[in-house]
């Protein structure tokens, strides 16, 4: 028969239990929550990184078009190179004006322009797309002609 200090006793160890497992949520839930905000930092930065990456890669793409058309116009006609190079992403459009080579940028939901002036008036047109271009310059008598197969 059971006594009135063991039912006591059988409850009290049924409410350590609880309240360890209590303590432990309690401790789960505050880890999480000091987690969460670095999780959304972490997030944040890493498309502001990519952002900054994309950005550079075009400001290399153009200085590099703009490079070779300098080139091939001091060389004179019928001067011509050829450039292997590779788009980034994120690239909408890309015009060449005169003497400039102008890429239209999105990027993290940022629009902006990449604007390379060179020496040399040049015309021709150049593909968007992201990856692979093989772009060709040629000298004409006052303009570099550029073509993007």
């Amino acid at each position: 028969m059971p006594k009135e200090g063991d039912f006591i006793v059988k409850r009290s160890a049924f409410k350590s239990r609880a309240q360890v497992s209590m303590e432990y949520l309690i401790i789960f839930g505050i880890a999480f929550m000091m987690t969460l905000p670095l999780i959304i930092i972490y997030s944040k930065q890493t498309s502001n990184v990519q952002a900054d990456i994309a950005q550079i890669q075009v400001y290399k793409v153009a200085s590099k078009i703009g490079d070779y058309s300098e080139q091939v116009y001091y060389m004179g006609e019928p001067s011509q190179r050829t450039l292997d190079i590779t788009f980034p992403e994120n690239i909408e459009d890309v015009s060449i004006q005169g003497n400039l080579i102008i890429f239209n940028v999105t990027s993290s939901g940022m629009h902006y322009q990449v604007v390379k002036e060179t020496a040399s008036n040049m015309t021709g047109t150049i593909q968007k797309f992201s990856g692979e271009h093989i772009i060709t310059f040629i000298a004409g008598p006052s303009v570099v002609t550029i073509t993007d197969r």
